[in-house]
């Protein structure tokens, strides 16, 4: 079976977070911490290994035993579904998005013989480089997400499909690319800004040598910001639609570090010194 790739972009809400931490730990039992990248080109992070609430041990460890904290860039791994899955915890630092792909992804697709790339991204009304395209249209109350393909055939397949994708939107102030990812017909967005993240991932995945990697996909959900736990039950469900090999997970666990954080701790219920508890 061929090995997919899933990247999460740090976008709003941090929905495509959430959705990797639900994925991974709904799957525990099939996925395994492989390596800690190197974080030089994101905001550092330390923080205690992760489990589900009723579950004292951290079981995507288990194969790594030594390991007693978690970084801002890790790489696990399902056999069973062909599936690498990168956890990205913060922001790439300003300015280096193009050092962080080139130096971090790119030798990462190389290295695991990876034939499908798929990044996952959400964006809000701010977020500017996405909501000023011409081409974004809610047609339906009941679809939110945004997929689309670029497929890659050949090296010179690669460099003559990102030519193409340089043909801009002149009608648009804004810089847009019209051809690099073909768009399913009922998405939110049939084009991409050539300033969002994604653009510069592909370029970079279309530019490097690679010669395993057959197609790249791109899928982005509509969110507010807020409690965006709703958003990444539902992007979890969305995301065999995405990646075959991947079935619908039937019962998605998150993990202890959302205890708290989003709706899951009760309401505090006395008043004591000018502080609920």
């Amino acid at each position: 079976m061929s090995k997919t790739l899933l990247i999460p972009l740090v976008s709003t809400g941090n929905v495509p977070q959430l959705t990797i931490d639900l994925v991974l730990h709904s799957l525990a039992d099939e996925f395994q911490f492989v390596t800690s990248l190197d974080s030089t080109y994101i905001h550092p992070f330390t923080g205690p290994l992760d489990y589900v609430y009723e579950q004292q041990r951290p079981v995507l460890f288990t194969s790594s035993p030594d390991k007693r904290y978690s970084t801002g860039l890790e790489l696990f791994y399902s056999d069973q579904s062909s599936l690498y899955v990168l956890q990205q915890r913060t922001p790439i630092i300003q300015g280096y998005v193009n050092n962080f792909i080139k130096e971090v992804i790119v030798p990462l697709v190389v290295e695991y013989n990876i034939r499908e790339v798929v990044i996952v991204d959400s964006f809000g009304v701010l977020d500017e480089d996405v909501m000023a395209t011409a081409s974004v249209s809610f047609r339906t109350s009941s679809n939110f997400f945004s997929d689309g393909i670029c497929e890659v055939r050949s090296v010179g397949d690669m460099i003559q499909r990102f030519q193409s994708g340089l043909h801009l939107n002149e009608e648009s102030t804004n810089e847009i690319s019209t051809s690099l990812f073909t768009f399913t017909a009922n998405s939110v967005q049939q084009e991409i800004s050539t300033n969002q993240q994604i653009f510069k991932f592909a370029y970079h995945l279309l530019n490097a040598t690679a010669p395993n990697l057959e197609s790249i996909k791109y899928s982005s959900v509509f969110v507010h910001e807020g409690d965006n736990s709703e958003d990444a039950h539902l992007f979890c469900d969305h995301l065999p639609e995405i990646i075959h090999s991947l079935t619908k997970i039937s019962t998605l666990t998150p993990p202890i570090s959302w205890k708290g954080v989003y709706g899951s701790r009760p309401i505090p219920a006395s008043f004591v010194d000018g502080i609920y508890i």
